[in-house]
């Protein structure tokens, strides 16, 4: 089933596009929506409001209807954050990619607008910034992580939005705003524009932690290189991508985490003959005034001119799990949170579970990783409080919708183990139908349907 007919494209959008992007996959063939449930009563208390505790909040509610669940975040906004490419793209505005909280929070959950300053799992209880400690029988972290910009001397977030510095990652989920999905979109109409008028030098640098949406880098890279093209706008536009040198900086010596992909990719940006890669480079300090970027390669240090300067930035852990006895120790993943890869509970306190970007684990960060996490923790929560055997196990699973041009995208589905795509079509391959499906279904899809806890 390598090519199919767009009638039978259009057949699968509609039955089986928002399923698959918001992650219904073979990771999830052991999971029911009627598995095990408790009506004993328990507190479980939630730690953060963003996809990973919303999400998982609706399906406890359903498979521990007596539980008494209380969801501790202070953002009075819910952002969507895959859609802040589309906002760069200029495809969404920044309004689209918003809810309020509350309105996202199932019914009888129990919301308390603070914020987790501290864990002490010794005591089964969470310290708050303004109610003091909270007692519960489990806690689930859904804390994601966070963005470390000051990890690159010389750069201060005041300079992204500034003489050619952008980076669509930037937001402040606790206030709700996503300034650098606007910032950028301004980014990409200047590089079409200079690009007009002389030859530039286009950077992208990503880091050497941990990232979530691990495409996203990729996805400004092609997207731009495209809109040089000529694509993207209301009518085609002049050719000028041979105009621009688009440099890509890694810290390894791979594009994606799945070989299979980081094949893929590798001939993608081989095809477009004006990207290069420069491998096992890391971003340590930018001269804004000279417009050179200056890395570690090695034991050298690298200097890159650039025009333009897309930056992912590093990412950490959350502050508040420091000296919590709850994070991995040594190794890749020092300072995430440490959980069972299999059962998403914490080796130390069993009673403790985590989801999302928190998590210490090899499978990427992603909103299809949550959405087989949060099936996890419904059916084995309620299974832990019946005293019955764990019914399931996460494997892994991951999905990135890497935006390879306007109108196509490789849809990356995999596990540490290999691909695992939803339907027998080649995910290394980018096509019309996965953008259309992100494009028009996948928000639609995650306000609705994952985030209510039903797919």
């Amino acid at each position: 089933m390598e090519r199919l007919k767009r009638r039978d494209a259009l057949k699968l959008m509609g039955i089986g596009g928002a399923s698959l992007l918001t992650g219904t996959s073979p990771a999830s063939a052991e999971a029911r929506l009627s598995a095990p449930s408790s009506k004993k009563e328990a507190r479980i208390v939630i730690v953060g409001g963003g996809t990973g505790g919303i999400t998982v909040a609706a399906r406890l509610r359903r498979s521990t209807p007596n539980a008494k669940i209380t969801l501790i975040a202070p953002n009075e906004i819910h952002l969507y954050q895959s859609g802040q490419v589309y906002v760069a793209a200029g495809l969404y505005s920044e309004y689209d990619n918003k809810r309020r909280t509350k309105d996202l929070l199932p019914d009888k959950v129990n919301w308390l607008q603070d914020k987790v300053t501290a864990f002490i799992p010794d005591s089964n209880k969470v310290h708050t910034e303004k109610n003091g400690d909270i007692p519960y029988d489990y806690l689930i972290v859904a804390l994601g992580c966070e963005y470390d910009y000051s990890s690159i001397e010389g750069l201060d977030l005041s300079d992204i939005g500034k003489d050619g510095i952008a980076s669509v990652h930037l937001n402040d989920l606790d206030k709700g705003t996503s300034q650098g999905a606007i910032i950028s979109r301004i980014w990409l109409k200047s590089i079409r524009r200079r690009a007009a008028k002389s030859d530039l030098k286009i950077l992208f640098a990503d880091p050497s932690t941990p990232i979530k949406g691990e495409g996203a880098s990729l996805d400004m890279l092609f997207l731009a290189n495209d809109r040089l093209k000529g694509n993207g706008l209301r009518k085609k536009g002049q050719d000028l991508h041979q105009k621009a040198s688009l440099i890509l900086t890694k810290a390894d010596k791979t594009l994606f985490p799945s070989p299979e992909i980081d094949r893929a990719l590798k001939k993608e940006l081989k095809a477009a003959g004006n990207v290069t890669v420069h491998y096992d480079h890391i971003l340590k300090h930018i001269d804004r005034e000279k417009k050179v970027a200056l890395y570690s390669h090695g034991d050298d240090i690298v200097e890159i001119p650039y025009d333009y300067l897309h930056i992912t930035p590093a990412m950490q852990p959350p502050k508040a799990l420091l000296d919590s006895g709850l994070t991995v120790q040594e190794g890749k993943h020092k300072g995430w949170l440490e959980v069972d890869g299999e059962t998403l509970q914490n080796p130390r306190y069993p009673n403790v579970f985590g989801i999302g970007d928190v998590t210490g684990l090899p499978s990427g960060k992603s909103g299809g990783a949550i959405r087989e996490q949060a099936i996890v923790l419904q059916d084995n929560i309620a299974a832990i409080l019946e005293e019955k055997k764990l019914p399931i196990y996460y494997n892994g699973y991951s999905v990135s919708p890497i935006k390879t041009r306007y109108g196509k995208v490789m849809l990356a589905e995999y596990t540490p183990k290999g691909l695992l795509p939803t339907f027998p079509l080649d995910p290394s391959k980018p096509r019309w139908i996965w953008w259309a499906m992100d494009l028009h279904l996948m928000r639609r899809a995650y306000f609705d349907l994952m985030m209510r806890g039903m797919m």
